[in-house]
């Protein structure tokens, strides 16, 4: 809206909307709840908004036509390389073609009709500038990225479950922490896209060791084996930690080798995950869990040797006292 005003050099006394979610929000056929930053923009800009009413086409039918004439004349055959090559070619289009055909309706040319009728009835812009940047407040996930328009941004890794603020223009998508930028990224256009820093993934590796090609303590017997599950396992949603403590359990129960094979049987079924590995080495394999003893690491401790209690007793039935008739 900022740009099409600035295109035109002014403004009408009111501009008629559609009911998108930008301008009103809860449509109504004569009391709409208008989106109050939409208004204060209205305001600083000096147009009143009318918005139209439901159902009805005919209010907007000049409007809408001429989306057709775009699809219809500007698309086909189009090709682009950025969201930048396409804008340059459409003002191209705009001001070549577009504006100065015969128009089929009035049998006139519009940027003529513009020129000498229209230009002169609208209200001139207010200098102040506006504030017309995306915003959203969102969280910063544990992969330390925000998600923002379909795609996902880094951030520095400490900022990981933090309240941010996500400001964006065509060209830039900043995230800030109060009023402090902590991230600037170039905008992507695309769906889908993961846009990472380097600097991030760098400080993340530095702050947590296992993010790296290392394997989690406890787990280094699982060799290539166990660092292929891991970056495999990194690209799910699925706690990192929680699936490191679950197999060090596992090679505790029922060591090294037999974990790695159930882990190599487990990546061939194209799963990862704990539960299968367990799976595999209780009930297919039919192991049972002998874990080695504890070692503290003290010779006078771990050297200590106890019997095996005789738990037979328990099993004997035990004599008791008849007291007899009182």
């Amino acid at each position: 809206m900022e740009r099409g005003l600035a295109f035109l050099g002014g403004t009408t006394a009111t501009e008629i909307y559609d009911n998108m979610k930008t301008v009103v929000l809860e449509p109504h056929p004569k009391h709409p709840v208008f989106n109050p930053r939409f208004m204060q923009y209205a305001s600083a800009r000096g147009f009143s908004v009318r918005a139209c009413t439901p159902g009805r086409g005919n209010e907007k039918g000049r409007v809408e036509r001429p989306i057709g004439f775009v699809r219809s004349r500007f698309w086909p055959g189009r090709r682009f390389q950025d969201l930048l090559d396409l804008n340059v070619q459409a003002t191209a289009w705009r001001d070549g073609f577009c504006n100065n055909r015969i128009h089929e309706v009035t049998g006139k040319v519009p940027s003529l009709v513009f020129e000498s009728e229209e230009k002169r009835l609208l209200k001139p812009l207010p200098p102040l500038p506006v504030e017309t940047d995306d915003l959203l407040s969102t969280s910063v996930t544990k992969s330390f990225r925000v998600s923002f328009d379909r795609n996902r941004y880094s951030v520095p890794s400490r900022l990981v479950g933090q309240s941010v603020l996500v400001r964006a223009d065509d060209e830039t998508v900043s995230v800030l922490l109060a009023q402090k930028q902590v991230a600037r990224h170039r905008r992507s256009w695309g769906i889908g896209k993961d846009i990472e820093d380097e600097s991030h993934k760098r400080s993340a590796l530095e702050e947590k060791p296992r993010a790296s090609d290392a394997l989690p303590p406890g787990l280094a017997g699982l060799g290539e084996v166990g660092t292929r599950y891991f970056q495999v396992f990194a690209a799910s949603s699925r706690s990192l930690a929680r699936e490191a403590q679950r197999l060090v359990f596992l090679v505790e129960l029922f060591g090294d080798s037999a974990t790695q094979s159930a882990v190599t049987e487990v990546m061939a079924t194209g799963h990862v995950g704990a539960e299968y590995v367990e799976y595999i080495l209780r009930h297919k394999r039919g192991l049972t869990a002998r874990p080695e003893p504890l070692r503290i690491h003290i010779p006078e401790l771990d050297g200590v040797r106890l019997p095996e209690p005789d738990l037979s007793q328990y099993d004997r039935p035990r004599k008791t006292l008849d007291p007899g008739e009182p």
